[in-house]
């Protein structure tokens, strides 16, 4: 069946497809056609950072999707992507482990593209088995095939990379304005492109850092290299616990002494939903904590209340304070 979808997919390209369901994959899956010519043709010419962020807007989407050649296939769960560069072909994993595979355009080098909206993440699984979490509001181009001296990646947003290793064909993580490159190692790259800093968070193994900017760096594990694209100025700090920056992987909300209201505001990011609370009112409660962002909204809501002074109307979703503020 997903052959003929396949087939049909390219011999009439402005046909929407919907496939049928198959186990549980195919359930939140749908294929779409993109009406527009589409870059990863010709992904490796011109410039593919500029190509990458031009094509979709990760903050206006509300489901992963995913760009193969002229496809346009939307997940509506987190799911992970697998290279499967000797068939030419990519598998999908569903969260309920069911599978099922996708055929790449047949040329030497094909690109694919993976945009994450606000409250989901996914992961992408490289041809030599390196492993890239990519978090909310990114965007992630990985080659299908291994054809090149180098690995690259691209990266507009955030993502945890855990690459193998391999001492005859280094990895390259690239931003707008910086050059992540190792032979295997466990770090974090942080580059959405609004924001004045990116940031590298070395986990494990050794990396080299060259910004747009400024001189080369080598860091060691547990180091945080940042650089400001507006100053030009970077920073290394040493001594950096991992699990403060990464915890988002575990699906764990981390909060340390922020304002109740833009803590809800992550909370509603995450879940897709409005909660109503008086924005200037719950600004006034700063509180800390752990929060498990899988679990079911209202159950969230009844721990958030151990940890703040508040009261929650489950029906409206509504929330007040019990905290008495001085005037």
């Amino acid at each position: 069946m997903w052959h003929k979808i396949e087939l049909r997919t390219f011999n009439k390209p402005q046909r929407k497809i919907y496939p049928r369901k198959i186990g549980y994959a195919a359930a939140s899956v749908v294929i779409l056609l993109l009406s527009g010519w589409i870059f990863f043709q010709n992904f490796q010419s011109n410039n593919p950072y500029k190509q990458l962020a031009e094509l979709v807007d990760a903050d206006t989407l509300h489901s992963v999707c995913l760009y193969i050649g002229e496809q346009h296939i939307v997940l509506d769960e987190q799911v992970e992507v697998r290279c499967l560069p000797a068939s030419n072909e990519v598998e999908i994993r569903t969260a309920g482990n069911a599978s099922f595979r996708l055929s790449a355009p047949k040329q030497k080098e094909t690109y694919l593209q993976i945009a994450v909206p606000s409250g989901k993440k996914a992961q992408v699984i490289l041809a030599d088995q390196s492993k890239i979490t990519v978090r909310e509001r990114s965007k992630l181009s990985f080659p299908l095939q291994l054809v090149r001296q180098e690995r690259k990646v691209y990266l507009d947003g955030e993502a945890y990379m855990k690459i193998a290793h391999n001492p005859q064909k280094r990895f390259v993580a690239n931003t707008k304005d910086i050059h992540v490159a190792v032979l295997g190692t466990e770090f974090l790259l942080s580059a959405y492109s609004g924001n004045t800093e990116q940031s590298v968070l070395l986990v494990s193994g050794r990396v080299e850092i060259e910004p747009s900017q400024g001189k080369r760096v080598v860091m060691s594990p547990n180091e945080r290299y940042v650089f400001n694209k507006t100053t030009g100025k970077t920073s290394l700090t040493a001594n950096v616990d991992p699990t403060e920056h990464i915890c988002w992987k575990e699906d764990i909300l981390k909060i340390n002494n922020e304002p109740l209201n833009k803590v809800l505001k992550q909370i509603e990011a995450i879940y897709h939903t409005n909660l109503k609370y008086d924005w200037n009112e719950l600004g006034e409660i700063q509180i800390n904590g752990k929060l498990d962002v899988s679990i079911p909204i209202d159950e969230l809501l009844e721990r958030l209340s151990k940890i703040a002074p508040i009261n929650i109307d489950k029906e409206q979703r509504k929330i007040t304070s019990t905290k008495t503020i001085k005037k």
